[in-house]
């Protein structure tokens, strides 16, 4: 579809409406049976499938039923199946839904794209006038209805896995020193480290101690030149977790450095910007052993191929969510827990969606079935 056509086009000027019909299939694509799997563990997996809410068919409602009437379920995990059921049954029961923006908005063509894999009768409505709904930039600013940015929540969910904030430190780059209000009373100032070179090599040395260590040697060489000491250069003792907050270019040079001289004494912890700027799944194995920030419904959909790009990744992924919880709203669901493209979503009518991002260590395996 061509966005610069409606901008040109005279008469639709101030309105256009777009409906995306809902396809003609019944069953959710992702769920198809698979007959060398016990018939326990196909429902299991269909019951986990649906809780990503990527997409509604007519057929999920009796896939929902088999799992509540057949499945292995403790009590808690049968009431959410009870709960998932009532919600497909509301979002499916629902005539049309209602999509407004503004003719102007860098991400309609996304919106678009991800309106018509719900498989939902959306009507997208084009307004050149009024308030826009989503924020120029995704990633540093709290989208509608979200409790949240991305950024703030990457971070809230890298302290989570730290039981000793004293053990850390975080080398970030100037564009992140905003959020780092957020954690002042956390991390002490000495352990806060802009990255503000371009040598990685010297700069890694210098903050994990490797310099003064190399300082001390020539020193107590020095009182005996004649002297043949043995000597490898060793790195700082006093923390155990480094946290990477430094723009997505840097990664690639700045890890590498820090393992030169660190070696696998260090937890590293990815900022989401090392999300930012990849083209491939197989980048990610750039960030072997570190943590990095990729919900479970992504690594499925990069392990079953049907993920095959990063482009744009982090901003489809806030897209894909935010219309998702428009779609609940609209079709009056009280609560959800959502196998998000961003994290574990915690959707409640009438407050903001919380949004929890998990943390895995990337290792080859993590990215194949």
């Amino acid at each position: 579809m061509n966005l610069m056509g409606f901008k040109k086009n005279k008469f639709v000027k101030y309105f256009v409406t777009l409906v995306i019909l809902a396809s003609c299939s019944s069953t959710s694509r992702n769920l198809a049976s698979n007959s060398n799997q016990p018939k326990n563990s196909n429902i299991n997996n269909t019951f986990e499938s649906l809780k990503e809410y990527q997409s509604f068919f007519i057929n999920d409602l009796n896939l929902i039923q088999e799992a509540i009437q057949e499945g292995d379920f403790d009590q808690k995990k049968l009431n959410n199946a009870k709960l998932l059921k009532r919600n497909y049954e509301r979002v499916l029961s629902r005539s049309s839904y209602s999509i407004q923006l503004n003719s102007e908005q860098q991400y309609s063509k996304e919106i678009i794209d991800l309106s018509f894999h719900l498989n939902l009768p959306i009507k997208i409505s084009w307004v050149n006038q009024g308030k826009r709904n989503l924020p120029a930039n995704l990633l540093s600013s709290k989208i509608n209805g979200f409790c949240s940015s991305i950024y703030e929540d990457s971070l809230k969910s890298i302290f989570n896995v730290i039981q000793d904030p004293e053990s850390t430190i975080i080398i970030y780059s100037p564009q992140y020193k905003f959020l780092l209000k957020m954690f002042e009373s956390s991390i002490v100032d000495k352990k806060v480290i802009e990255l503000n070179s371009f040598d990685f090599q010297e700069f890694a040395s210098e903050i994990l101690g490797v310099d003064e260590s190399n300082n001390r040697f020539k020193k107590i060489s020095s009182l005996n030149p004649n002297q043949n000491l043995k000597f490898s250069p060793r790195s700082r003792s006093d923390f155990t977790h480094i946290i990477l907050m430094v723009n997505p270019e840097s990664y690639k040079a700045i890890v590498p450095s820090l393992r030169y001289h660190g070696e696998n004494k260090f937890i590293y912890l990815n900022f989401i910007s090392s999300l930012e700027d990849l083209n491939s799944p197989l980048q990610l194995l750039d960030y072997e052993d570190s943590l990095i920030q990729l919900s479970k419904t992504a690594i499925g959909l990069i392990q079953d191929k049907s993920m095959s790009s990063l482009e744009n990744f982090l901003e489809r992924s806030i897209l894909r969510d935010w219309l998702l919880t428009e779609v609940l709203r609209q079709a009056g669901v009280q609560s959800a827990s959502i196998n998000g493209m961003t994290g574990q979503l915690f959707f409640n009518a009438g407050k903001c969606t919380q949004r929890e991002m998990p943390i895995s260590k990337m290792k080859a395996k993590l990215l194949s079935t």
